[in-house]
Formats: C-alpha cells, structure tokens, sequence
C-alpha cells in the first residue's frame, strides 16, 4: 500500500486548521490493522527496541498507533489526556494548534524511564517538542519518536535535530501540505 495515495486534508469545525487523513487513520475511514502492523514494523526496524520502556501515545490520532507498537514491540503503553491531571508525577505539555484542547497530561512515567512517542502524524514538529521538553524535565529519557507521516518541513527537521530527538516516519509529505493544511512552516 502507498500511504501517500491516501492522504486527503479534512476541516472538522471545531479545529483551526486542516486535518490529515489517510488510509492507516481509522478516524476517516475503516482501517485494515495488517497495514498498519506493516508500517509499523518498519518503525520498529528502524528503533532499539531494547531501549525502551513505554510507548506514549497523543489523542486524538496517535492512539490507534501508539497501541499497535506497543504490541507489536511488547511494552507497556502510557497515553496522554486532555483530562486535567493534577499531583506528584503528572507531566504537562502543550499542542498549540488544538481545538481540543491544548493542554496533554501524562500520568505513570517516572524518572529514568525510557521511552517512545508514535504519532500517527507530525506536521510542525511543536507538539512533539513541546512533549519531549516535558518529559525531560520530569527525567524521563526520550531520544527518539516514530511516525506514520511527516510533512516534510527543513525547519521541522532542524528542530528536531535541535532537540536531539530522532524522528523516523514510514512515510513524508511534500511541504506543499503546510498551506493546505494552513499551517506556517516550522521556524
């Protein structure tokens, strides 16, 4: 399967900008679960498996992925919610351009555990930043994420090499997908 040729742009009301939607998305339309096993197989080739404690995973979309590597790879999985969480050891990050909600918690993750975000897609870059910022903060150990697309933006690229996070994607959308989407390009 090509992901690409699925990729559509969707405007739900209550988000300030485009939503991508494709064929691994099972939010837009039904989603066959070997396809995704398929693209996520290729994420966890390119991952030291053996280096990671938990999987995290971001609502809305990240879910469905975040769950099959976690499977697929046999760690535990730790989601965050826009549920507002409050006490010892929550962490908080912001997803800027969210009509959900910009404010993620994340509950279960202590210091000195090691792990992985998989997106079901990054676009800016912001979130998952803003996420690994977070988790750092909190000293948990991060040094890579997984995604089913990326848009390919240099300036996204750029940050994340900024912030010495590897992020591997099973597949890149040309950059013409900011202005669809609109969205600005990465600084």
């Amino acid at each position: 399967m090509n992901l690409l040729e699925s990729v559509s742009i969707i405007s739900p009301a209550n988000e300030p900008r485009g939503q991508i939607a494709h064929a691994l998305d099972g939010r837009f339309q039904p989603l066959r679960p070997a396809e995704l096993l398929s693209a996520l197989r290729e994420l966890a080739a390119g991952l030291d498996v053996n280096a990671i404690d938990c999987i995290l995973g971001f609502p809305e979309g990240g879910v469905i992925p975040a769950f099959a590597f976690a499977h697929l790879v046999d760690r535990p999985l730790i989601l965050s919610t826009r549920f507002v969480l409050e006490g010892p050891g929550v962490i908080s990050f912001e997803e800027p351009h969210s009509g959900l909600g910009k404010t993620h918690y994340i509950q279960g993750l202590r210091a000195g555990d090691r792990v992985v975000v998989i997106e079901d897609e990054v676009t800016t870059g912001r979130t998952l930043i803003n996420a690994v910022r977070a988790l750092r903060r909190a000293g948990v150990r991060i040094d890579a994420a997984g995604a089913l697309l990326a848009v390919d933006d240099p300036g996204m690229w750029q940050s994340m090499k900024d912030e010495d996070v590897s992020l591997l994607v099973t597949s890149r959308l040309p950059g013409v997908y900011r202005t669809l989407l609109g969205v600005e390009a990465s600084p």
